[in-house]
């Protein structure tokens, strides 16, 4: 990720492999994954909690613009929460086109019920080898997903799958 650019880590020179992603910087991921394309500022903003001047901004919209992030039913993003691994899910089934796959009928993983939010996002991420769960054969969808396995995830998207940015539709 850092040789690509797509992440800096942090001011010290960190990485922080443990530490959990949050949402805007996820959307940031993304973003430069996608080339950091210009962005068309809204009109009006898209979230209570996300204004012109944050860090991440440009990709939080840009996200958003896409179809990437759809945000909360409050109208919020919540950028510096961690984002959970079912949501993380979302973001790159979105990043990716919304490629057509079926519903799963059975779960994908022990945790994650087959009629789950992101159910259909999840196992997309099991069958492209993108995600394999854990040993125990767990997905732990609510749980917030690290830098390490991020950086996992991305790699085996865009270097093994071969995945880039395809807007749905």
């Amino acid at each position: 990720m850092a040789s690509e650019g797509i992440t800096t880590g942090y001011p010290d020179g960190t990485f922080r492999p443990l530490s959990p992603v949050n949402r805007d910087a996820m959307a940031e991921y993304l973003y430069r994954l996608a080339g950091a394309p210009a962005i068309t500022p809204p009109r009006t903003q898209p979230f209570t909690d996300v204004r012109p001047g944050m860090e991440h901004y440009e990709a939080m919209i840009w996200a958003y613009q896409q179809g990437i992030a759809q945000g909360f039913g409050d109208r919020t993003f919540r950028p510096t929460a961690p984002i959970a691994r079912d949501a993380m899910a979302a973001f790159l089934y979105r990043y990716a086109g919304s490629p057509e796959t079926a519903a799963p009928t059975s779960p994908p993983f022990t945790d994650v019920p087959a009629r789950s939010q992101f159910a259909r996002e999840i196992a997309w991420l099991k069958a492209e080898g993108i995600s394999t769960g854990w040993a125990d054969g767990t997905y732990r969808p609510l749980a917030p997903i690290h830098r390490d396995a991020m950086a996992a995830f991305l790699h085996r998207a865009t270097v093994t799958r071969r995945i880039s940015f395809r807007k749905a539709g």
